[in-house]
């Protein structure tokens, strides 16, 4: 009895803390401008929905039977990962460092993928990413940009061939391109396309890596990007 009343009041408590997260007045309809999250009741997010959404429907064709792990690096409020447990059945684990974002990830995950479905905090860098686990899969997705700017391009590099390493069959790779070139000091070359230039780079910092695109998806409606309506590429990395 005692167990089941501590369960009630766990949960009383998360519904309370959800609301918190994503409520401007706790009586506000929960909201998330960044990623849906359909399992708790939002469907929509202004920013980047509707490419998430897209960008999951594009990257799940490429799973295979055999794919049993996947991990996101990254993964703000959970939606791949969840998806992927959900729709495909996978082992999953989001990596992200927003405190927020993880507490609406573990409330979001429903009672059946418990336990299948993990997230973690961890900054990632050149040390604590060789602390992550293999996986089939890798989401990296809008995070190396941010690596670029606070550790540099040598460590940026270091980081994502870290990554290559723990994966198993392929990544799914998109960065900030020229949207964000000067807000994240980016290396792209004035001559050349920043979705060119990151193939290219990819390519030759990943081993025994096949590179392609899977599509590209609109970058966000933020106010401050000078270039508007722009879109990013999805790189796949596939192993030799």
């Amino acid at each position: 009895m005692e167990n089941e009343i501590g369960k009630f009041i766990t949960k009383i408590l998360s519904w309370i803390q959800f609301r918190l997260d994503t409520t401007k007045y706790f009586i506000d309809k929960p909201k998330f401008d960044y990623q849906p999250i359909p399992w708790v009741g939002i469907a929509e997010a202004n920013i980047r929905g509707g490419a998430t959404t897209k960008r999951w429907n594009a990257i799940k064709k490429h799973v295979l039977s055999q794919d049993k792990s996947f991990k996101d690096i990254g993964c703000c409020v959970g939606y791949f990962c969840i998806s992927a447990t959900e729709e495909l059945g996978l082992i999953s684990l989001g990596i992200d460092i927003d405190d927020r974002f993880l507490r609406i990830s573990r409330y979001a995950v429903p009672e059946n993928s418990d336990g299948k479905c993990n997230f973690i905090k961890l900054r990632i860098d050149k040390k604590t990413v060789n602390y992550l686990p293999a996986t089939d899969i890798t989401l990296c997705f809008s995070i190396w940009h941010h690596w670029v700017s606070n550790y540099g391009l040598g460590d940026a590099t270091l980081i994502l061939k870290s990554l290559w390493n723990s994966t198993n069959r392929v990544m799914f790779f998109e960065s900030g391109q020229e949207e964000v070139k000067d807000e994240f000091n980016l290396p792209f070359p004035s001559d050349q396309k920043a979705k060119d230039w990151l193939c290219d780079y990819l390519a030759e910092s990943l081993e025994n890596s096949v590179v392609k695109s899977v599509g590209q998806f609109k970058a966000g409606d933020y106010h401050h990007y000078k270039i508007k309506n722009s879109q990013r590429t999805v790189f796949k990395i596939s192993r030799k």
